[in-house]
């Protein structure tokens, strides 16, 4: 049995400030509580992809990397085994914790082989005024964040920035960050679910309990030399990171798609989205993604509005390791 274009079930993760803007903007039909993300293309243990169309429905995308590498994967085949991205909607009705994650040597050394996390996100929706944080204060070095953490300050070193949506962010292992109240995002990140907090702005849980902190493994990690890249506000903007290439096409791109060498990954932001290959056509609404296997080679793509694409970056041929948006603002 060949690959097609895969849709899976949505697997919603309950956080502490979460809200239900997935229901109210894409139509989802939620479970109970406070529903911070849906991972919707996932091969990690903390939350598997299952293929919910097509010949293959119920098998579990791990499954599919493990019996079908050649045609998922192409020509890049570093780590068959395990499915090297995920994609998920984040819905934040409230701050998310200060936060930085590990490169990949990091997290082998020290979460159990775990991969490193470097991500990046397309704001689908921020309500007026909506902030977030990326990355320290110009001139904050490690020795004044610490002092600042110790001294309960630390939002005294955070840069805070407005966003609205189609904004697209960059975030690399190393970056401090946290998406602020208000914002939805699609998030193309690694593989991986480590998270090491900072700061969690004195929230407490129902029974008045705080989260744990990471503090320590945190500075480990920050990379203080780093400075983040300029928010894009353009169409087509592309992010290329070492790990993922990640680009909006808009409805000016259609016809045939030729790759053949990896996979993609589809996300719809706006309008429809129609994928057509030999397996027939899959429509993507707002908000819904798909993947793409390598096998499928030239594949049709019809658009009414915008979709983002993703796939692992072929060293040498994407400019690997850069970040390259064609313009973009401070705020």
């Amino acid at each position: 049995m060949s690959l097609y274009p895969m849709i899976f079930e949505p697997v919603y993760k309950e956080k502490i400030w979460g809200g239900r803007s997935l229901a109210a903007l894409f139509g989802r039909e939620l479970p109970p509580g406070q529903i911070g993300e849906s991972w919707d293309v996932s091969a990690h243990p903390h939350g598997m992809s299952i293929v919910a169309n097509g010949p293959l429905r119920g098998k579990t995308l791990a499954a599919l990397a493990q019996d079908y590498p050649k045609e998922l994967y192409g020509e890049v085949l570093e780590s068959p085994d395990r499915f090297p991205l995920l994609v998920k909607l984040i819905d934040a009705r409230e701050p998310l914790s200060v936060q930085v994650h590990p490169d990949d040597g990091y997290g082998r050394e020290h979460e159990n082989g775990e991969w490193g996390k470097s991500e990046m996100w397309y704001v689908l929706h921020a309500e007026p005024g909506a902030t977030l944080v990326y990355g320290l204060r110009p001139g904050i070095d490690r020795s004044q964040f610490c002092t600042l953490v110790e001294q309960d300050r630390t939002r005294e070193a955070l840069n805070e920035i407005t966003v609205r949506a189609g904004d697209i962010l960059h975030i690399p292992a190393g970056l401090v960050h946290a998406l602020g109240a208000g914002v939805v995002v699609a998030e193309v990140q690694q593989n991986s679910d480590t998270v090491y907090r900072v700061y969690d702005w004195g929230r407490v849980d129902s029974a008045g309990q705080s989260r744990e902190l990471h503090v320590e493994k945190a500075f480990d990690v920050i990379d203080f030399s780093m400075h983040p890249q300029p928010v894009s506000d353009v169409r087509n903007p592309v992010v290329v990171d070492e790990h993922f290439v990640a680009e909006v096409l808009d409805k000016g791109h259609g016809g045939p798609v030729s790759d053949g060498r990896r996979f993609h990954i589809l996300t719809c932001l706006e309008g429809e989205a129609e994928i057509v290959g030999e397996a027939g056509v899959l429509r993507l609404l707002p908000g819904d993604s798909c993947l793409v296997p390598a096998v499928c080679g030239d594949y049709g793509l019809q658009l009414s509005g915008q979709v983002l694409r993703a796939y692992q970056p072929i060293p040498f041929l994407d400019g690997a390791g850069k970040c390259m948006q064609r313009s973009g603002r401070n705020t």
